[in-house]
């Protein structure tokens, strides 16, 4: 018996999700966003799978992931969303890295031109991103960094009747129209963005959660292939009676005569405390709750209803019967929190 949890990752499923995104972005080109080590599942699994499957552009945040993701993908378009510091161009240069500015102030070295970037332009998110506000400065920096794509990001593309939505079409179409095509490419969707409609899609596209099975709103399922089955073996049996408390501080007290099981993962894992009590897994798709508190390695499950369970058997914590959706709905987040907290003690599978 192996006393690690475990996680199974699938490359069809990758590839299927990377299809379908395709297929809706219709003429509009699919790159991916594959920050955060891929949304945790790993970015030396996810990017030669997208490769294969023809994604050519590529999204990250920090410029160490674009190195990293550089040795994977000799050919790759590579775009970094938080940009990287003037000292950072000339390593960024050779490994044909591309900036996304942020700030006009970021255009003023002259040697951005040689790097083929991106700017982002604010059209209601209020992080990064150049204010529509500063239109003139938009329009230097444009002139001064020669830009190979214009971006923006929608706040509520997860609430698809949202007026938002549309304002920020609206104002990203007109900040478009000043610039009179200097951009030759724009983008504004992620993975919600895609879902809205072609009037969204312009020339690039950038998904991220549903590459990686999760749906941008978890109470609004999209139907994603499950890339991640997270399972645990049952470490021991136990026979309680009515009335026993289970766990710590007693948070739960059997209502009758219960047989549990003790699974090796915790909050150490990336299994949310907040679980506790709430939260389910299954046995040969079968339901079992949670009882007592999460702990940092271990979980207690009512297994009562499970004939002929045994010491090492497989439990899903995560995957075609618990949905990560399902899953973030009862830990009250979002599939994206989920992914990106797994902890790396667990073993890797790869199918």
């Amino acid at each position: 018996m192996s006393r690690r949890p475990r996680l199974i990752l699938s490359r069809q499923a990758v590839a299927q999700n990377y299809q379908r995104l395709s297929s809706v972005s219709g003429n509009a080109e699919c790159a991916a966003s594959i920050k955060a080590d891929a949304y945790g599942v790993g970015i030396g699994f996810v990017a030669p799978i997208l490769w294969e499957e023809g994604c050519r552009t590529y999204f990250v945040a920090y410029l160490e992931e674009a190195l990293a993701l550089r040795e994977l993908l000799h050919d790759a378009t590579i775009y970094v969303f938080h940009g990287f510091d003037p000292q950072d161009f000339d390593v960024a240069r050779s490994a044909r890295i591309r900036p996304v500015i942020n700030l006009s102030e970021e255009a003023l070295n002259p040697k951005i031109k040689q790097l083929n970037p991106a700017v982002h332009v604010d059209t209601g998110m209020r992080r990064l991103g150049i204010p529509q506000y500063e239109m003139g400065r938009i329009l230097d920096l444009v002139e001064r960094s020669n830009p190979s794509l214009l971006m923006s990001h929608l706040s509520k593309a997860d609430e698809p009747q949202s007026a938002d939505n549309l304002i920020q079409l609206e104002l990203f179409n007109s900040i478009r129209h000043e610039l009179g095509g200097a951009c030759p490419s724009s983008s504004l969707a992620n993975t919600a963005g895609i879902l809205l409609g072609p009037a969204f899609h312009f020339e690039l596209v950038r998904p991220g959660i549903g590459l990686y099975g999760g749906s941008p709103d978890p109470n609004d399922p999209k139907g994603f292939e499950p890339v991640v089955t997270w399972q645990a073996q049952v470490m021991e049996l136990q026979d309680v009676a009515m009335g026993e408390p289970v766990g710590y501080g007693g948070s739960f007290l059997a209502p009758c005569a219960l047989k549990l099981a003790t699974i090796g993962i915790g909050y150490a894992d990336g299994y949310h405390r907040i679980l506790g009590g709430q939260g389910e897994v299954a046995i040969d798709g079968q339901i079992c709750p949670i009882v007592g508190r999460v702990s940092m390695d271990l979980v207690t499950l009512d297994v009562s209803a499970i004939p002929n369970i045994k010491q090492g058997t497989w439990v899903e914590i995560m995957g075609p019967t618990i949905s990560i959706d399902t899953m973030a709905v009862k830990a009250n987040t979002i599939a994206y929190e989920l992914l990106t907290r797994l902890g790396p003690r667990m073993d890797r599978v790869l199918v």
